[in-house]
């Protein structure tokens, strides 16, 4: 018996992690960051940060989390957890559509040009990924939250205030969820890790 059925407790708490800091949810979480605590954009007008968080929550979390019901009606994926390679594609194109439909969006309010920066990244980083995940399982949570990092870090580093926190804060997250993936037993080391490097390099690389 594998050590993911020895523990209920201990496998549903990182059920519970790997659900809560799910990739469609981590563009919220980076906004939050980014609205709050020492950074310049935390001035921003409380409706401008309002609309960012709704377009966000629409086109990134909400449309690709309602589009998992309409693939496996259609028998396109097995089961939410998307653990087959091909069936994360489908998912990733309704996110790449509507990134673009949100950066659009935001396009109609002033200030949001950080938001922009983070929607175009993301797209770049989506199709990376889907590159790879055809040949190899690289951990998707950890792609997400290792751009987060990434992102945050360059955020610190070319505007005015201090980062400092929010990056400590999105560092020891990744490692909790980098540490729950492993015990589910979703990933090998070597997928985590990789999946981290790639969305820190790639949305730094890109950004700095």
């Amino acid at each position: 018996m594998s050590r993911v059925g020895n523990n209920v407790v201990a496998v549903k708490s990182a059920k519970v992690v790997s659900v809560v800091l799910h990739p469609f949810v981590m563009p919220i979480y980076v906004l939050l960051f980014l609205f709050s605590g020492n950074s310049m954009f935390a001035v921003l007008p409380l409706a401008t940060k309002l609309y960012c968080l709704l377009v966000t929550g629409f086109s990134l979390m909400l449309v690709p989390l309602l589009s998992l019901p309409l693939f496996k009606r259609f028998r396109l994926i097995k089961s939410y957890s998307l653990d087959e390679n091909q069936e994360r594609v489908y998912p990733i194109l309704v996110t790449v559509v509507f990134a673009f439909v949100g950066f659009w969006l935001l396009r109609l309010a002033a200030y949001t040009h950080v938001v922009q920066q983070l929607y175009l990244v993301l797209v770049l980083l989506l199709s990376v990924f889907s590159v790879i995940t055809l040949r190899w399982k690289i951990s998707m949570h950890l792609t997400a939250i290792g751009g987060a990092c990434g992102f945050l870090m360059v955020l610190g580093m070319k505007y005015p205030g201090d980062m400092r926190g929010a990056f400590v804060a999105m560092l020891l997250l990744a490692g909790l969820l980098a540490t729950c993936r492993l015990y589910l037993e979703k990933h090998t080391p070597a997928q985590v890790y990789a999946g981290f490097l790639l969305g820190f390099l790639v949305v730094f690389g890109i950004l700095i």
